[in-house]
């Protein structure tokens, strides 16, 4: 179950328009923003019977392990030139295209990591189709980082509000009645985290635990500060 927020629903619906226009998407995030969750939730709210999602499997391949990759998930053999290769998945994709074949979905994760040269290559087999009936979509997923090579938005973290709607959804679909977190511990949450959904989840996990042992039904502020300074203590931050 997906805990929809404004920019999570934002970005799918963006997503979204990107597949049916059959075009470049990106999504980028922080560590721990949500951004895998959200792509599988986009993934699981395809239609099966029009969409075929899969995956590029490393950001760092060369040009020519790319059009590969893409050729063997239409179940084509990869010829030994890239300029080939090119046009035999231009080819393949009028044929899908005429044949009536599902839209294919790929997703790069990781994708701040993209070569120099992959990038280019990527739009070029995106742009191989543009002139026909679109049967290929590309969602490029990765840190803010790769900012650097695409005008975006990022996937930004949750705002005091939603972190505190976050938590308590987090709390209740656990099926937990205590203890509970108190306003001035989830606003020292947001606080420190960022609302930065790993980072949220880490910190309340430690703080449960902890409670757990002791059996307090409320959870203060103070406990907060304390998992929060032990934290930076063991990373070398604080004394």
């Amino acid at each position: 179950m997906l805990f929809e927020l404004q920019a999570h629903s934002e970005a799918l619906a963006r997503l979204h328009l990107m597949l049916q226009n059959g075009s470049l998407g990106v999504l980028t995030g922080e560590v721990g923003a949500g951004k895998s969750t959200l792509i599988r939730h986009l993934v699981s709210s395809l239609d099966p019977l029009r969409f075929r999602p899969a995956y590029l499997a490393q950001a760092g391949m060369r040009p020519k392990d790319s059009c590969g990759e893409l050729l063997r998930q239409l179940g084509e053999e990869t010829p030994y030139f890239l300029e080939k290769a090119r046009l035999l998945f231009h080819k393949t994709l009028l044929q899908r295209s005429q044949q009536g074949d599902k839209f294919l979905v790929d997703f790069l994760d990781e994708a701040q990591d993209v070569s120099s040269s992959l990038l280019p290559e990527l739009r070029f087999a995106l742009n191989q189709h543009m002139d026909s009936t679109s049967l290929f979509s590309l969602i490029l997923v990765g840190q803010p980082e790769l900012r650097r090579a695409l005008k975006i938005n990022k996937l930004a973290g949750l705002t005091a509000e939603e972190t505190a709607n976050y938590i308590r959804h987090q709390m209740k679909g656990a099926g937990f009645i205590s203890p509970l977190f108190s306003d001035s511990a989830i606003k020292l949450i947001h606080s420190d985290t960022r609302g930065i959904l790993r980072l949220i989840n880490n910190l309340c996990t430690n703080a449960l635990f902890t409670v757990r042992q002791k059996g307090t039904e409320i959870i203060e502020s103070e406990l907060i500060t304390r998992i929060i300074h032990d934290s930076a203590r063991q990373r070398g931050l604080a004394t």
